[in-house]
């Protein structure tokens, strides 16, 4: 998998960090989180194609995190995109959603499907499931983790190695078995089990139970540090995260990597954000516009 941030400000964007807006790529089709202002034209600086977006996954409804979804939605439908492109957000930001959408006027050649949410699991299939956990913030706001579960995969150097490519391999995933080149081929002989693999989204909260439900185990975590903890008065006044706490709950929850954004305009210079956290969790990215992170 593979996390472009495309913009790392608060509620402010500066003239080195643009709104919050993350895409990211996984075998089920792209993923847009919350875009902010300028999402479209961040899509541009990352070389990124606004049509590869499949999903929209709203965290709540305030301006930094949505402010960017009607122009989002009407350049998808100037591209005709030939996916279905689905988005989600917690139910009670319906109201907000539905002005959104009808911020102006522009032709509508695709429709979208809506999902306004409970917290709990939102899409399960074989491959894959989407869960969605209440996070404490000052308006109705949810944290989506994405679980890629394990598959059985074919060895590439195996198939090359027998010269195997083409429909036939479609009968083998089906079937199990092939008779090829004179002899009976099975697919576990040519095949691994990949390992589960967690992505978790969490911007914006305070401290709450539920933060460690979604990140627990996690491969990567995208977590929002509007504060340092020389600001754990306003963390906790405005329902935010400060870099410290954010890296306490990735050392407390096995995180694998830790990404911090949405960082307040009061800070400058992230090296702070860097020199704060390294003492806790080290393997720490403080994100920057257009950053690409794979994991």
């Amino acid at each position: 998998m593979k996390l472009t941030i495309l913009g790392t400000a608060g509620q402010l964007p500066t003239r080195t960090r643009s709104q919050n807006a993350y895409f990211l790529d996984w075998p089920y089709g792209g993923v847009l989180f919350d875009p902010g202002e300028g999402a479209q034209r961040q899509f541009t600086f990352a070389g990124i194609s606004p049509g590869r977006i499949h999903k929209i996954f709203i965290s709540h409804f305030h301006g930094d995190h949505c402010l960017g979804l009607p122009g989002i939605m009407q350049r998808l439908s100037l591209m005709e995109v030939p996916q279905e492109v689905h988005i989600y957000f917690p139910e009670e930001g319906e109201p907000y959603f539905n002005a959104l959408s009808i911020a102006s006027k522009y032709t509508h050649h695709i429709n979208f499907h809506i999902h306004p949410l409970k917290a709990g699991i939102i899409e399960e299939t074989e491959d894959y499931c989407i869960e969605a956990y209440d996070l404490h913030h000052s308006t109705p706001t949810l944290g989506y983790r994405f679980i890629e579960k394990p598959r059985m995969r074919f060895k590439k150097e195996l198939l090359e190695e027998m010269d195997l490519r083409g429909p036939i391999l479609g009968v083998l995933e089906r079937k199990g078995k092939i008779e090829y080149q004179g002899k009976s081929v099975s697919r576990g002989e040519l095949s691994y089990y990949s390992e589960e693999k967690i992505f978790a989204f969490v911007l914006d909260t305070g401290i709450c139970d539920n933060i460690s439900k979604l990140i627990r185990d996690a491969d990567l975590v995208l977590m929002e540090a509007t504060y340092l903890e020389s600001e754990t008065s306003l963390a906790k006044e405005f329902m935010h995260m400060t870099a410290e706490r954010a890296a306490e709950y990735a050392k407390e929850n096995n995180v694998k990597k830790l990404v911090l954004t949405h960082f307040s305009e009061r800070y400058k210079d992230l090296n702070l954000y860097q020199k704060a956290v390294e003492k806790t969790y080290k393997n720490t990215h403080i994100s920057n516009d257009l950053d690409v992170i794979e994991f």
